[in-house]
């Protein structure tokens, strides 16, 4: 992968997105597969026979503008028959495991997964620094 590509990539305010860069996490279904590479793709492919499916490729974030980081759009996957590219829309949610928990396709070639993350906890800013007493 190139370093060029990682540098331009938001990782969050923090940078609390980047453990998940070269990383996937896989949700079987009793018919799919199904493949979240955060800053890179989604994918789908059957349990039995069959090829791997493109439900898009890393676009951005795509949050309300005081929540950007709740929400990743990826953008460009294989095209549906007679119909439009496929696209994924990943919501986060803030979990103690970093886990896809459901997928769903609420409308034709348009995906929808939920996503839970460490990363999308609220942290405080504001961390008390520790008093130290000197002797």
């Amino acid at each position: 992968r190139s370093l060029e590509k990682e540098i331009s990539l938001d990782f969050g305010a923090h940078g609390e997105f980047s453990y998940m860069y070269g990383q996937c996490y896989e949700l079987s279904t009793s018919e799919y597969i199904y493949r979240l590479c955060p800053f890179n793709r989604v994918t789908q492919k059957p349990k039995v026979g069959g090829s791997e499916t493109n439900l898009g490729t890393w676009g951005f974030w795509s949050g309300p503008e005081n929540d950007k980081f709740s929400s990743m759009k990826y953008e460009q996957g294989t095209a549906c028959w007679q119909g439009p590219n496929r696209s994924t829309q990943v919501k986060l949610y803030c979990g103690k495991e970093t886990v896809v928990t459901s997928t769903s396709e609420p409308s034709r070639c348009e995906y929808l997964m939920e996503f839970f993350t460490p990363a999308a906890c609220q942290q405080p800013l504001d961390i008390p620094q520790e008093e130290h007493d000197e002797l």
